[in-house]
């Protein structure tokens, strides 16, 4: 077995608190509940924002080659936005299967 690399814990501003390790039961990877929330560095923007996550991990097939490649991992993030004016109820929203991802 491998030693334990990852070790939960809470801040007010990020943290891992969720760790969940395979139980044997299943053939599974590690999986993680992460959060981060940008209070003292905000990411502003005035009309659009987009966010694009890349996962990579190390090859450890070929020791000559030795770079990151792409991954298959299950992401799923949430974004909050905070206003202080009123906003107009946006027109014209997709139904939710046409906006959901397969």
């Amino acid at each position: 077995d491998k030693p334990n690399a990852y070790t939960a814990f809470t801040t007010p501003y990020s943290g891992l608190h969720q760790i969940i390790r395979p139980d044997g039961c299943y053939q599974s990877q590690q999986r993680f509940g992460m959060y981060r929330w940008h209070i003292l560095d905000p990411v502003r923007f005035e009309k659009n924002l987009r966010v694009t996550i890349q996962a990579l991990g190390w090859d450890q097939g070929d020791t000559n080659s030795r770079r990151y490649r792409p991954l298959r991992d299950d992401i799923a993030s949430t974004a909050f936005w905070y206003q202080s004016l009123p906003a107009p109820v946006p027109r014209n929203l997709q139904h939710r299967d046409v906006l959901e991802v397969n």
